[in-house]
């Protein structure tokens, strides 16, 4: 069965947020998160406040990607230059961006780090949007 990973920059905010919902809507899928630059060991407050109000399961805590998560894995990215940097590190890797997975053509979605809660929430909104539609792209 395939894996699916979620990756942003330091896997505390948005693949964080992406990973609690797609567990929340197929539950019986080996969902993940991964960062390419970790330095932060818990998941950022907003998220976290955001996965608690959505009663949504907690995500795993942050970790850099690795060469062991790309194996018959699907990794889904945020941005441009997380595909990039993966490719470039891992060229084998079957990532996407996730609004290119869904059919919504090449969006990055805004890293909310450093923002106000209320661009966790803008941010929660698009991924969870983008979720809710990839129904027909899962195996």
């Amino acid at each position: 069965m395939t894996k699916y990973i979620f990756v942003c920059t330091g896997n505390t905010c948005r693949s964080p947020l992406a990973e609690s919902y797609m567990r929340s809507k197929f539950p019986d899928l080996d969902i993940q998160s991964r960062g390419l630059f970790v330095v932060e060991d818990a998941v950022n407050e907003n998220s976290l406040k955001i996965i608690d109000e959505e009663n949504l399961s907690k995500p795993s805590k942050p970790q850099n990607l690795s060469q062991e998560d790309i194996a018959d894995s699907k990794l889904l990215v945020m941005g441009q230059n997380h595909k990039k940097a993966i490719l470039n590190f891992y060229p084998k890797a079957n990532v996407s961006l996730l609004s290119d997975f869904v059919g919504q053509g090449n969006k990055d979605i805004m890293d909310p780090y450093g923002g106000e809660e209320k661009d966790y929430r803008r941010v929660f909104l698009e991924i969870s949007s983008y979720i809710d539609q990839i129904d027909n792209k899962i195996q």
